[in-house]
């Protein structure tokens, strides 16, 4: 079950902020395997106030989980927004702040998030997630006026393919993994007893 999990998760949730001061509370979402079909639950409050919902989700090997801090006023309060995002087998999170993005393509998408979604799945027609990922951090590096932080999450096919990419607030945009013959974990901070690894700058890691 990923009850405890989630818990230690919404803990550091309910303690974290982004470095502009805004907290980690305007909604969660939580994504989860069953016979290889995926799940989800979100909500527009706070996860540390939805604790009692943890025990209803059901016993998995894979699951996703993301508190949403709202860049925008005007994109508080849309469920559509939360994360993860789902297409097809892929299930992807981001946390970051891109500012002045000129590219020559149209993604679909109405926030950044989901724009950078439509991205990865148009490259992973012809690439590899690995490959697909790199090509978004070499794009959008080349093409936006600063990448403050563009951390990218994405299943596909049991596997974990993390990007951590930034260049200010490093204690904030750095990504902790942690793996061993019985469990594999990504998250934006330390959670638990883990003897967690520290990602670089520009990495991209497949668990």
């Amino acid at each position: 079950m990923p009850e405890g999990l989630l818990k230690e998760f919404a803990a550091m949730c309910q303690r974290s902020h982004t470095p502009d001061g805004d907290w980690q509370g305007d909604g969660w979402g939580v994504a989860w395997q069953v016979d290889k079909s995926w799940e989800t639950h979100k909500s527009l409050s706070p996860i540390w106030e939805d604790l009692d919902k943890f025990s209803t989700i059901p016993r998995t090997n894979l699951f996703v989980v993301h508190a949403r801090s709202a860049g925008f006023q005007q994109h508080k309060n849309n469920l559509e927004f939360n994360q993860p995002y789902l297409h097809n087998n892929l299930c992807f999170v981001f946390n970051g702040m891109i500012r002045g993005v000129k590219l020559q393509r149209v993604l679909s998408g109405e926030i950044g998030a989901q724009k950078v979604f439509s991205f990865l799945i148009e490259e992973m027609k012809t690439k590899s997630a690995k490959e697909s990922l790199r090509k978004l951090d070499h794009t959008l590096l080349n093409n936006s006026k600063q990448v403050e932080g563009m951390n990218v999450g994405l299943v596909s096919d049991d596997n974990f393919y993390i990007l951590c990419e930034y260049s200010i607030h490093p204690s904030y945009f750095t990504l902790q993994y942690y793996k061993d013959e019985t469990i594999a974990l990504v998250c934006s901070e330390k959670i638990g007893t883990y003897n967690w690894e520290t990602m670089s700058k520009g990495e991209v890691l497949v668990l």
